[in-house]
Parts: structure tokens; sequence; C-alpha cells
């Protein structure tokens, strides 16, 4: 599968890449020497060594001497080398005068361009000498006009502060959420996020430049390896928790942790130590873990998207873009293929853009879980038969409703309904019929309920009603209306004739009241209701608060 993903990446690249040619300005490329001999080697993704400069591609330097010719009339020409990575350039240009030399890890480049190129000013169309040493990839030349690169560049430039911005900003509010939550797959997400746009700023040598940064430089490539396979680790467990994989895929998910985290952990561990002492072995390793890592992410993901990971889709929709584009680059900068700026300019923004989709992806989650949180609330406050809230559920709201009380002075009143003869109706037409009637009344009552008004079932046949900005008088004339509608519609129910009744006990909440207080007073103005006849409505006397 990694041979058939890795070949129809290659395909595209090739593709791409000649639609849009650079123009060199590079009228001819002579060797004045070249690295010392060795076997001919080709250009490829597992192949990162030193290499033999291609005769077929003039615009392509390897390790060695080299005589560059610009082309004739170029108004203050830039000979421009892109994506140096780990090479020394040293250009030299007219007779008595001081060799340029530069590497991608300097801190003092000119600052006035940004480091997808070294850029040496030349004097005019006079032949140069070009030195490269150190260099891992065939580097592409140019030379352009000053004019026409700094605009090029600070296209780069704005593409890269965009991307960077949405990446920091992204990264910042998950860890702002993580830091409330205290939930795992949040601090995951900003390292994977810091880490990747710690990469991006280093293989783009922007890194090297910043204050806090810059002191990066002292580890070379090295340090870019360590970089991109820490990231590479954290964003495994990330993309574990994200998706939810030990769950749908739990041998896959094995497989991405020895890929992506144990294995390349001992990796990281030999580029520290001292021994090997060689460290040429590691790209090739690392790049290779890669693609296989990604390969089967990718495939865990579809596999858990298909059996109803809805998580794992969204890391589809963000990781498939941002693994084409790496192993585009990476591809296009090991085989010599000159980088085009659909990819030079679209890997940051696609960096962006999965940041994006995967902040998205948890804010999906977190609203899934709070609607799962809800769901099992509300069971848990909700009367099974009726539908209304459970005595936990009433005595909850009403608690809240006394708090806003004492706040803003507004008045709240209780009603206590206890249906009459029940107990007789139960008897005589059996519980189903008894069920009807506690589920009729509920209706009835509810289409009544005004906003923040609280219905709740203390159990049997007893209910609360909470009244908010009611005061004893309009509670009192509410109580009156719901009893009569509950005399006159709840005659007949479910086609049997049970002439069913209620007496209500009515009380407003005062200075003192709590939850308990409330209900006992309301209860006892029921009481004297039962005992003055039953169907009736009685008022618990106001007292002091």
């Amino acid at each position: 599968m990694i041979r058939q993903w890795l070949l129809a990446t290659v395909v595209g690249v090739m593709a791409l890449s000649s639609v849009h040619a650079r123009e060199q300005g590079i009228a001819r490329i002579d060797p004045l020497s070249t690295a010392p001999a060795q076997p001919a080697q080709s250009a490829g993704i597992f192949a990162e060594r030193d290499f033999v400069r291609d005769p077929n591609r003039p615009s392509v330097l390897a390790n060695g001497r080299w005589r560059v010719q610009p082309v004739a009339g170029m108004e203050e020409p830039l000979l421009l080398v892109y994506h140096p990575y780990s090479a020394r350039v040293t250009v030299q240009g007219a007779a008595g005068t001081p060799p340029m030399a530069q590497t991608l890890f300097q801190p003092d480049l000119d600052p006035q361009y940004s480091r997808h190129a070294l850029v040496f000013p030349l004097a005019g169309s006079d032949a140069v000498e070009v030195s490269v040493q150190g260099a891992r990839y065939p580097l592409q030349v140019a030379v352009l006009p000053r004019a026409s690169h700094i605009a090029r560049d600070l296209t780069q430039v704005r593409v890269l502060l965009l991307s960077c911005g949405v990446l920091v900003g992204v990264a910042l509010t998950v860890l702002l959420f993580w830091a409330v939550l205290r939930e795992r797959v949040y601090l995951l997400y900003a390292a994977s996020m810091a880490l990747q746009l710690l990469f991006l700023l280093c293989s783009y040598g922007e890194a090297y430049a910043l204050p806090l940064l810059r002191g990066l430089s002292v580890f070379g490539a090295p340090g870019i390896w360590f970089i991109a396979t820490l990231s590479t680790m954290v964003t495994v467990y990330m993309l574990l928790d994200y998706a939810a994989l030990r769950t749908w895929v739990p041998r896959l998910s094995a497989g991405m942790r020895w890929l992506g985290a144990y294995i390349p952990g001992v990796l990281l561990l030999l580029l520290v130590l001292p021994w090997p002492a060689r460290k040429e072995w590691f790209p090739n390793a690392g790049n290779l873990l890669f693609l296989a890592t990604n390969a089967l992410a990718i495939l865990a993901l579809l596999v858990a998207w298909r059996r109803g990971g809805r998580h794992a889709g969204f890391v589809l929709i963000a990781w498939v873009p941002l693994v084409f584009f790496s192993t585009a680059r990476a591809l296009q900068l090991s085989m010599g293929i000159p980088i085009e700026p659909w990819l030079q300019y679209g890997l940051p923004l696609v960096l962006a853009f999965s940041a994006v989709v995967l902040a998205l992806g948890l804010a999906d989650r977190m609203l899934t879980f709070r609607q799962e949180r809800d769901t099992a609330q509300a069971h848990a406050e909700r009367d099974w038969l009726t539908g209304v809230m459970n005595r936990a559920g009433i005595e909850h709201r009403l608690d809240w409703a006394i708090l806003n009380t004492r706040r803003e002075g507004v008045p709240l009143s209780l009603l206590f309904l206890d249906l009459d003869n029940f107990k007789q109706v139960n008897d005589r037409f059996g519980h189903e019929v008894g069920d009807g009637c506690l589920r009729a009344v509920v209706r009835l009552i509810s289409g009544e309920l005004q906003y923040g008004d609280q219905l709740g079932r203390l159990g049997g046949e007893e209910f609360v009603l909470g009244l908010a900005g009611a005061d004893r008088g309009r509670a009192t004339a509410m109580a009156e209306h719901l009893r009569r509608q509950i005399e006159a519609q709840c005659r007949i129910v479910e086609g049997i004739e049970v002439a069913l009744t209620v007496s209500i006990g009515v009380a407003e909440c005062n200075g003192a009241d709590t939850v308990a207080s409330l209900i006992k007073r309301a209860d006892g103005a029921m009481y004297v209701a039962k005992h003055g006849g039953r169907n009736r409505v009685e008022v618990q006397e106001a007292t002091a608060g």
C-alpha cells in the first residue's frame, strides 16, 4: 500500500511540476570539480545523501565546484539557492572580491529576504564560481532580478505569517480548553500544532532569524530531524485519542504506536547519544517511518470512520491533504524537482487548514460530550412516566428560582397539587388508567405554563408547580384556573369516567424560605384544602421573611 500511495504522489508531483516551469535566468552551468568519485546515484526520498549532478538539469547543483553563467541584461541580479537545507554554499565573484559563504542556519543572513533561498547579490552578468558542500538533496538554483525576487519573497512571507498566526491562535485556544477541562487530547493537540509550527519554521529557515529560536541553529540539520520525529510521535498519540482509534481499531492503533511512537523514540535516543557516531542513516529511516505511519494512520481512520467513528472523519478531512503536501514536497526536494508555488505556498496553508478542521472537530467532540451529559442529566432528573421533572430535578430548579428571587427581587410562588381519591381510581380501574390520569393532568398543566414555570412530580399523585414572577394573588388565580380545568377536562380519561379532581395549596416564597420550607408550606395549604372537602384551593398565609 505504501508503494502504491508513494507512486501516485510521485506521478501527481511530476505532472503538476511540468505545468509551471520556473524561469531560471541561467545561461549555463559547468562543473569545475565534483565531490569525490562515487557510484552514480539517483535522488529519492529514501536516498538522502550526496548526489552526482544530472547534466540534463542545468539548474540543479550537487556537491562540488561549479561555474554559473547568468543571462545577460538582468538588472540587480541575485543568485538564489533554493531550500539549501544542510548545504554550505560559497559564491566567488570576480577576482579580488571576497567570497560569500552562507548556510540556512546562520542567524545573520540578510534580513531583507526570507530564508526559503540563500541570496547572493551579483555584480553583473559575469560568471561566478559556486562551491557546494554538505548537500543532502539536489539544490535548485536561479538568477532573478532583485525586484522579482522581492515580490515573490513578499508573497512567501505573507503566506507563512498567515499560516503561523492561525496555528498559534488555534493552539493557544485549545490549550486554554485543556487548562479548564484537563482532558489529554486538548494538550496533545496543542503540542502537536506547536511542534508542527516549529518544524515548518525550521525547515523554511525562518526559525533561525527569530530571537527566541535562533539558538536552534547550533543543532543544524539533526535539530530539524529531531523536531520532525518528535512531532510525529506526539501527533500519533493525538490521533489515537482524538478519533478514539484504540476503541474502533485496536490492532491498527497498536501498529500506529509501534511505527509512529516506539520505534521513532528509539531512533531519537540513537540520534542524541554519542553512539553511533555517524548519523547519516537517520533521515532515511525517518522518511520510511513517516510514510509508513501516515499510510497506516489513514487506513485506521478510514476503518474507524466506516465503523461509525464520527471524529475519524474530521481527521481524514484534515490529514489527507497535509500528508499529500508533505510527501510531495519531500519528493520534489529529494528528486531535484523545482518546488512549484502551489506547493511552496500550499504546505503552510494546508497545515493551517488542518489545524482549523481539527479544532472544529474538538469543538464537535465537546458538543457531543455536552449533549450526552445533558441527556444523562435529563434522564436523571425526569420522571419516566409523565416526562416532567422528578423530585430531585424540581428541587434543583426551585433552588435556583429562590436564589434568583432574592437576587432580582421578583416574586415566586409554589402550587402543591394532589389528585383527589387517586387510590380509589387505581383500585377501581387499575394502574393503567391511574397512569393515564397522571399523564392527562400533566398535559393539561403543561399547556398552561409560561416561560420560567417549573412542573415536577414529587411522587405518587403529588405535583408541585413553581410560578416565577407570580405573587400570591396571581398564583391563587392560576391554581383556581387549573382546578376548574382538571375538573372539566379530566372527568373522562381514556374513555373511562373517573371524575378526577385536585386539591391545591398555594404558598409565596419569602426571604427565609428554602426549597424544603417552601414545599412544606404549600403542602400544608394543600392539606387544609383536603380537610376542607377536596377539589378546592387554599392559600398559605404569608409569614415574616
